[in-house]
């Protein structure tokens, strides 16, 4: 975005958009000089679209929602049920959800996919399912993690251990130039790179969407202004419901109001 500055006699322009160098108006301080973009700086512009792909799959139980199960056993079936679900969701209907969202236009994610073997080859689609799985596995892991990591302090901890990379890895040979060029292309990688050097605090579920998201403030409880008013209007109903029950108690006689002793000025 591109800001002018004219005065009067004077047709000076002032670019004052961060993403203008100032010795090349036309190119992007976030790209290099042969034009390819860098690696955003920002943690949540370097995880936004991964986190944006992840939740094109049915979203996993929330926390709060496993907690309140009656026992361990319901809620590791209730993890299984969810990880069934994702299996037998059709990768043609992931591939469809990921064409028209936002995630297909996205040079980290498109980077390391061939979209047109993904929309020919069955196999490569079932292992771009496999591999958004893992994502939303691994987001889900982190954002159930926040009472460990409170406990852990300083002292690290490990959340998840991967033996195999289910991503649609792969190695390409190129001829360019009349030169042999050789890359090992892994989706999988770029997305544990891009969560590298992220706050574990800040990878979160929404607790009304259950979708993940970046917690750009550490008090941020829902992923959008909408999903925050019914938070609130649920956390309203719910205190409003206790505050019913005391006055009934105390009304009956089986419960009595805290006296607040006043300080003398």
């Amino acid at each position: 975005m591109v800001a002018k500055n004219e005065k009067l006699g004077k047709g000076a322009r002032r670019f004052t958009s961060k993403q203008i160098d100032s010795k090349n108006h036309h190119r992007s301080v976030t790209q290099g000089a042969d034009g390819a973009s860098e690696r955003p700086s920002k943690p949540y512009e370097r995880l936004r679209p991964w986190l944006e792909i992840a939740n094109l799959l049915p979203p996993p139980p929330l926390r709060d929602e496993l907690k309140r199960s009656p026992n361990v056993l319901v809620s590791i079936l209730r993890v299984d049920q969810w990880e069934a679900e994702l299996c037998n969701l059709p990768p043609a209907e992931i591939f469809r959800r990921f064409t028209r969202s936002r995630s297909a236009h996205e040079a980290a994610i498109v980077a390391g996919l061939d979209v047109q073997l993904l929309r020919t080859d069955e196999e490569q689609a079932r292992r771009f399912r496999q591999l958004i799985g893992q994502i939303a596995t691994t987001l889900r892991a982190l954002a159930a993690a926040a009472l460990p990591l409170e406990a852990a302090g300083e002292m690290p901890l490990m959340i998840m251990r991967l033996y195999e990379n289910p991503a649609t890895s792969r190695s390409e040979i190129w001829v360019r130039n009349g030169f042999v060029d050789t890359s090992w292309v892994d989706p999988f990688k770029d997305f544990l790179t891009a969560l590298a050097g992220v706050e574990a605090a800040r990878v979160r579920q929404c607790a009304v969407c259950a979708h993940f998201f970046f917690a750009l403030r550490k008090d941020q409880k829902a992923c959008s202004k909408r999903c925050n008013g019914v938070r609130r209007v649920r956390d309203w109903r719910a205190n409003q419901a206790q505050h019913e029950y005391r006055r009934k108690l105390r009304e009956a006689g089986l419960l009595t109001r805290k006296k607040t002793r006043r300080r003398r000025s």
